[in-house]
This record gives structure tokens, sequence and C-alpha cells, in this order.
């Protein structure tokens, strides 16, 4: 894609002039994805800096102490870090069109969702390791459990999306992870999943695809499947990407 990756060696990038935004991210991360989702829902300009994670810049460590992705440098100096955080800094410093519901009882179910989200990224996470064929099966019927309170939340509400009418918070933070199970069902087809328990899931993906901020990030499974592939058996090669 054309994409320079930073890394070991490379300068630091200029201090972020006033009034301006820099996200340091990676095209592939879905944790970096979510804050580009909400700037694009935002319509907020940004300079991307993308960073190489298996040959990270000395000086990175000095934005990002842990030195993930994604980590937003406002001019001035300050930084915010973790996914979730960057998202909510934003929607508080750019509040239109707001992310958060009006409605604290539905924030409130949302939030607790998000919880219930974290817990499967390990599992998921499964299914990127070197041995991911041998278990696929059993992970895939693991997260297809965990995601039953999400149907039920559509359900409940009978919205097209979480966030109502238009997506909201809750939608952007858990759509990069359902872009990505795409290209694993693609890479896996013999292994049959339970599609038909989850309508309302089915036809939210649909509608999310169609939303201008998932429009501007998305990539095709072909790409993810690529960069999976190239995860798992170590031969990810950045410069390459």
């Amino acid at each position: 894609m054309g994409v320079k990756f930073l890394k070991k060696g490379d300068p630091q990038p200029p201090p972020v002039e006033a009034g301006k935004l820099r996200l340091y991210s990676m095209l592939y991360c879905p944790f970096a994805q979510r804050a580009r989702l909400v700037l694009a829902a935002k319509g907020v300009p940004f300079e991307m800096v993308d960073i190489n994670l298996k040959n990270k810049p000395e000086w990175y460590s000095a934005v990002h102490p842990e030195t993930k992705v994604p980590a937003l440098e406002v001019g001035g100096g300050e930084v915010v870090v973790e996914s979730l955080d960057v998202s909510d800094y934003l929607d508080r410093k750019f509040p239109e069109p707001p992310l958060w519901s009006v409605d604290q009882e539905k924030n409130l179910r949302h939030k607790q969702l998000l919880q219930t989200f974290g817990k499967m990224i390990p599992i998921y996470m499964k299914l990127l390791g070197p041995n991911a064929s041998q278990a696929v099966e059993d992970v895939v019927y693991s997260i297809a459990a965990g995601i039953q309170p999400f149907e039920n939340e559509l359900a409940k509400t009978g919205s097209k999306y979480f966030g109502g009418a238009r997506p909201g918070m809750l939608d952007y933070m858990i759509w990069p992870w359902a872009e990505r199970m795409e290209a694993l069902r693609a890479m896996h087809p013999d292994v049959k999943l339970p599609l038909q328990d989850f309508p309302r899931l089915m036809a939210w993906g649909a509608a999310m695809k169609q939303d201008p901020a998932v429009r501007a990030s998305i990539m095709s499974v072909e790409a993810h499947a690529a960069f999976i592939m190239k995860y798992r058996d170590g031969s990810l090669d950045y410069d390459k990407l």
C-alpha cells in the first residue's frame, strides 16, 4: 500500500503544531483503527504516523511508555494513549456528532458490553497464533457465545446500529474485529459458523460497511488475510506491506 512504517534509526517527526493532532498508528492494528474511525466520524483533520511494531523507533518510548499504538499527540505536548481513552478524549474535545448517547442507562449497558468485548479479544488473538488452525472451530464458537449479548442488545433496541439511527461509540469500538473476522472466515471455509443465530449482527455489519467513517479505513478481506498469514508464519516485513 506504499505506507511508510517508521522503524529504528528513523528520525522523530517534529513537534505537533498548536491546534493540530498527530495519531501514531499501525495500518493493520485494530486498536489504532478505533481512533481512526472516531476521527473520521468527527471529520477532524490529523496527521498519521505509522510505526513498525516489530522494529520500533528508539524515540517512540518517549511518546508511549509501552510503545503501543495508538497514541494521540496534541499540539502543546499532550499525549493520550490507549484506544478507548483516545476515543473518549476525541469525543469530548470534538462533541459533534456525539458518539455516546444522552441516555445514561444505554451508555451504561454499552460500557458493560465493551468490557465483555475486551474479554473476547484474547480469544480472538488465538486465531492469529502459529497453531491457530488446530483450534479455530473451538475459538470461533467461543466468540459466538461471547457476542450473543450484542445480538440481544440490537434486538432490545430494534435499531440498525448500537448508536441508534447512526453508529455510536460502541459500534466503532467493536467494528475493527468484525472487519477482520471476515478474513478469518475466508481463511477457514470448512469451519461452519452459526451465522443464522445472529441476523441482527449480520445486518449491522452490512450497514456498517456503508458508513462513511468505516469506508475511510476499511480494508479488503484479501489484505487482512495476507497480513494475518504473514503474522502467523513470522514472515511479516513492514517494509513490504
